[in-house]
């Protein structure tokens, strides 16, 4: 069938007859009854922009609409531009909100990452619109989300919903028996349902709201059960001969430790309880050590209270994740058995093992610093003993001479005396029913030799060296508990 008519001028040289003209006359009429609908569709098209397009012209739409949007007159190419256009538009407007039962969250369009299948619907509209021009019908898009960008998006935008379920834990102890707190069963999103449902309202609509179905997760055990479970564990007492001042800060600092509870899982810092023991806190000014020399410091003593409880939780399968001894042996606990603290950056550290609460009560009665651990006990053991012993010693380094020309002649003072060095190590056995169940290596550690240091006047200076380089007769090993040596403020 033509869609377009194309003359070529009459030849000069031939004149038609009459009666031949009269058959292409008939015959034409008839051409013309049956092709009259193609010929009236193609002509509501745009004016041909050329002689050459008017050759050969696209077929065009006719009364049809995509998604409300009118095709009449258009060609394939531009109802694909218009119909693109619409649902970019719209696509940009939509929008759905997330309910919870706290809180919405809204969820847009360019969450969507929305497809269509445009190619196919103008492509049926087309033909049936070439068998019916007149036809007025109105087709509508199929959404396609895709499903994993969007389940991505709304794992991202409903994380707050998701709750952990708190468990029953300890809310205080009178020295005799335990208060607990209920349980809070955890809530969690179910992103399976929320995708279904997601997918749905966007195919159904250009907005709306959605409700965030989510899933209880049970606490473990109820208060009733810690009850039950939570027994003494270990404890611990050191005896103070510091200066009143140091016995304050130990106490002050395990009274600040008192009542802490250790969650399941959860890590114990005594830093991170107790802060800076400095001025500002209510600390005061006692005896501390700098690379092994006395000092006097704010916080003075409190690395008795961490060595306290350092020994409650030795003796009570605490796992401990941070310790480091002293720049020289405690006079309060054995060898190998202190915990020293510096604020910001020697700390001790210790994890519960357990699927239960632990907790510390600690403080001081006179001078006798001590700490209890509360706690779930399995029934592998009954009894922790917990040793430690010195393994090799390092004299000190030569003596070393400060010339001081202030000082009379012949003058000479030992400023600081000499330490020999030592090693140590340090374990704990697990008993049950007084038979050993297993033992296990604590720490090994350094505490580093010092040299004595001597002051002398002039004259004394020129008969012996000022200094001594010898070296130690041993050099420090590489541990699992390092020495506080390092430190540049004082360890309590």
């Amino acid at each position: 069938m033509r869609t377009s008519e194309h003359r070529y001028p009459p030849s000069k040289k031939a004149k038609p007859r009459k009666g031949l003209l009269a058959v292409i006359l008939a015959v034409s009429i008839v051409a013309a009854g049956s092709g009259i609908g193609a010929l009236l569709f193609n002509r509501s098209a745009a004016k041909p922009e050329s002689t050459a397009s008017s050759q050969s012209a696209q077929p065009v739409f006719g009364s049809v609409k995509v998604e409300g949007v009118s095709l009449q007159g258009m060609t394939l190419a531009k109802a694909r531009a218009a119909v693109i256009s619409h649902v970019e538009s719209k696509d940009t407007g939509r929008s759905y909100t997330l309910t919870g039962s706290e809180k919405s969250y809204t969820l847009s369009g360019k969450d969507l990452h929305i497809t269509y299948n445009i190619n196919a619907t103008l492509q049926k509209a087309l033909n049936e619109s070439a068998a019916d021009p007149t036809d007025t019908k109105d087709y509508s898009l199929t959404p396609v989300v895709d499903q994993t960008t969007l389940k991505t998006r709304l794992e991202e935008l409903t994380q707050p919903v998701n709750q952990e379920a708190k468990e029953p834990t300890i809310k205080s102890f009178d020295g005799s028996s335990f208060t607990f707190t209920d349980g809070t069963p955890g809530v969690q999103v179910d992103l399976t349902a929320l995708l279904a449902d997601t997918v749905k309202a966007v195919t159904a609509a250009d907005s709306g709201e959605i409700a965030i179905p989510t899933t209880e997760t049970p606490c473990k055990y109820t208060a009733a059960d810690l009850k039950g479970k939570i027994q003494k564990l270990g404890s611990f007492t050191t005896q103070s001969v510091n200066t009143e001042n140091g016995t304050y800060n130990m106490s002050r600092a395990l009274k600040t430790v008192n009542g802490t509870v250790v969650a399941p899982g959860g890590v114990f810092s005594f830093l991170g309880i107790v802060g800076n023991a400095d001025k500002d806190n209510g600390y005061k000014m006692a005896g501390a050590l700098e690379n092994g020399v006395g000092v006097q410091a704010y916080g003075g003593g409190i690395c008795q209270a961490s060595s306290t409880i350092y020994g409650a939780v030795l003796r009570s399968n605490g796992e401990i994740t941070e310790r480091s001894p002293h720049s020289s042996p405690s006079v309060y606990v054995p060898i190998g058995l202190d915990a020293t603290v510096a604020y910001p950056y020697l700390d001790f550290k210790f994890r519960n093992p357990t699927d239960y609460p632990m907790y510390i009560q600690s403080g001081a009665d006179g001078r006798t610093m001590y700490c209890t651990v509360y706690g779930y006990k399995d029934d592998s053991w009954d009894k922790i003993e917990v040793n430690s012993k010195e393994t090799g010693t390092v004299a000190p380094p030569a003596d070393v001479v400060k010339v001081d020309k202030t000082k009379p002649v012949g003058y000479r003072e030992e400023t600081v005396k000499p330490l020999s060095g030592h090693y140590a190590t340090s374990s704990r056995t697990f008993y049950k029913n007084g038979s050993v169940v297993r033992t296990e290596t604590l720490f090994k550690s350094y505490y580093p030799p010092r040299a004595a240091v001597y002051v002398v006047g002039p004259s004394a200076a020129a008969a012996s060296s000022t200094t001594s380089s010898k070296p130690a007769s041993s050099s420090k090993p590489t541990t699992s508990s390092t020495s506080s040596t390092a430190s540049s403020k004082p360890a309590a």
